[in-house]
């Protein structure tokens, strides 16, 4: 995936005069964000003079991390961690920037790396800011004027906030569906793929275009709470199940019936491949009550397995109506 967070200077400014242990978390909490895009694969770049950034107090970072007399000292874990993430992430190209001056939050600030997401997102190819998140750092969608020009850029320091900014780009870069398929790993991390599913969405009664909201819609509510329903109530009333992930996902959300089932035609018309297996998908979502679904199977996690313990939701077909 081409480069979608760019590091930011600003949020760093007060960093001298906070206090040592919440510092520190901030810092945690950047280095999660970067994490998570590292092994998302989805591109966290940096101003080539980033070590210069300004700590307050006459510091910069560079002496945070590598002077050993620096009045500001993180562990020596913390250090390392964020010293290798940094390294890790490429410098962006700031030849076409004319300002590295950017307003939002009512004030005028040196930073840039927002002023990049600012040119990014201002030519339609959205990039999100990782700040670090400390106190009076935004969250979520922000207004930034450079230039004299404005463009909403999203400032990220959660999980809740990272899946919005991919799944808002879906529509902000009016997304085909090849592009579909290349963010949809990023916007819904949870869930898993059957061979060739992308394929479907063509297959939809309406054009992918037209069902491109309700997609996005519904599958964030199957990323989000769909595994950890059928985890807490497969057990129990299939009704109730039904229920409870209808209103999870924001729509009606259902199993077939037994006549179905025991219909060979329908199963062969359900059935997919995913890894290496046939797999039927019962489960699905309706994106409208008589057309266009989403097909998918839970599967509970293995025994002495590494993956999350509340199991998977596997997406096997996008399509007008099974018979």
């Amino acid at each position: 995936m081409t480069n979608r967070f760019v590091l930011d200077e600003w949020s760093w400014m007060k960093a001298a005069g906070t206090n040592l242990d919440v510092l520190s978390n901030a810092v945690h909490r950047l280095l999660e964000r970067l994490d998570v895009a590292r092994e998302r694969n989805e591109g966290v770049v940096r101003h080539q003079d980033y070590y210069e950034t300004d700590l307050g107090d006459g510091l910069q970072l560079y002496s945070v991390l590598f002077d050993s007399n620096c009045a500001v000292k993180f562990d020596r874990d913390l250090t390392v961690r964020l010293s290798l993430a940094l390294d890790r992430t490429n410098e962006f190209d700031d030849s076409h920037l004319s300002e590295y001056e950017a307003e939002f939050c009512g004030k005028i600030h040196f930073s840039p790396g927002i002023a990049w997401a600012h040119a990014c997102c201002s030519a339609k190819h959205q990039v999100a800011v990782l700040p670090l998140p400390l106190a009076g750092v935004p969250g979520g969608r922000e207004p930034v004027v450079v230039g004299g020009m404005t463009s909403e850029i999203a400032f990220v320091t959660d999980e809740f906030q990272h899946l919005n900014f991919f799944r808002s780009a879906i529509d902000l870069e009016n997304a085909n569906e090849a592009m579909f398929e290349r963010i949809a790993p990023s916007a819904f991390p949870a869930l898993e793929w059957a061979e060739n599913v992308w394929s479907g969405l063509g297959d939809f009664d309406r054009p992918y275009i037209a069902v491109r909201g309700e997609l996005v819609r519904y599958l964030g509510g199957l990323n989000d709470h769909g595994a950890l329903c059928f985890y807490e109530r497969c057990a129990g009333d299939p009704c109730q199940l039904q229920r409870v992930l209808s209103a999870r996902v924001g729509t009606e959300t259902s199993d077939e019936n037994g006549k179905t089932k025991k219909h060979p035609p329908s199963r062969r018309d359900r059935t997919r491949p995913h890894q290496g297996e046939n797999k039927v998908f019962w489960w699905h979502v309706k994106l409208q009550p008589h057309i266009d679904r989403i097909y998918f199977l839970y599967e509970p996690t293995p025994v002495d397995s590494q993956e999350p313990e509340h199991g998977r939701i596997v997406v096997g077909l996008f399509k007008d109506h099974c018979i």
